[in-house]
């Protein structure tokens, strides 16, 4: 077994077949030096930048390197890479395909920053994105992009949104009370064959505008006295919608005027939210 110094100073001589045995070596001082190799080929490089032990100076070292300059699959790699700066990964991410920004958003191992920045660089560019690019898009990506697609308000597009796995209920409900949510969105929650059963998200439906009225009488009849009543004494709700939650519960035989027994009270992150979706 060679010592770390030997290793260190073969990996700056070896050649391109012995090399790579430097190239998998776990100590990053032997890195740094396989990096300064002449015969360091792209394949070589990419693997190391796939390397969660690699110092990120090294990482740094390889995004400048003008031997690979054009070498797409390096910069991918390196952006892929939670250990490469924040600084580097940042002057990457312009040069990466779209499928290939929303793969590295889903990982949760990236740091958030970068998440975020990669969300603002696809908001960018989903507006003048080809209809069938936003719609395969809208199946591969995770939930804060699909929110960016939703609101392009293109019909097939939303649909595509609505039916990926990659939402949840509480997601949709923020959805519905989103002010800048659109109202294609809304009618085609309110129309979902799976979104439209959840009793939250009707909640959330029966006070939205955008609903159609159709789908509010059908969730109407379907809401608890309590939350009836929370319903109509809600500013919000449109006055067409406080007319027909008034008549349910005239049918019922129960007045809008909240009993003491029904009282509770939510803290200021919770009002907009029923317990039970939190």
């Amino acid at each position: 077994m060679l010592s770390v110094e030997d290793r260190m100073r073969q990996a700056l001589t070896a050649g391109s077949e012995e090399l790579w045995q430097f190239v998998r070596d776990a100590h990053p001082a032997v890195i740094s030096n396989v990096l300064l190799n002449r015969h360091l080929t792209e394949e070589m490089a990419v693997y190391i930048a796939k390397k969660k032990t690699v110092p990120a100076e090294a990482l740094g070292f390889l995004a400048q390197d003008v031997r690979f300059k054009d070498s797409y699959k390096l910069k991918f790699s390196l952006c892929k890479n939670p250990g490469t700066s924040q600084r580097v990964t940042f002057s990457l991410l312009k040069f990466l395909r779209i499928f290939d920004l929303a793969e590295i958003a889903r990982d949760q191992r990236v740091p958030i920053a970068v998440r975020q920045k990669i969300e603002h660089l696809m908001a960018e560019r989903i507006p003048s994105m080809p209809l069938g690019v936003k719609t395969a898009l809208a199946r591969r990506c995770h939930s804060n992009i699909l929110l960016l697609l939703l609101e392009t308000g293109e019909e097939g597009v939303i649909r595509v949104c609505l039916d990926s796995p990659a939402l949840t209920e509480a997601f949709i409900y923020r959805i519905i009370n989103r002010p800048s949510t659109v109202a294609g969105v809304i009618r085609l929650i309110a129309g979902h064959a799976k979104w439209s059963l959840g009793y939250n998200i009707r909640f959330g439906l029966i006070r939205n505008f955008h609903t159609p009225m159709a789908a509010v009488l059908k969730f109407v009849g379907g809401m608890k006295t309590v939350d009836l009543r929370d319903l109509y004494a809600d500013p919000k709700l449109p006055s067409a919608t406080r007319h027909f939650i008034f008549s349910e519960l005239c049918e019922r035989g129960e007045s809008v005027e909240k009993r003491e027994d029904e009282a509770y009270e939510l803290s200021e992150d919770e009002e907009d939210v029923p317990p039970a979706i939190q």
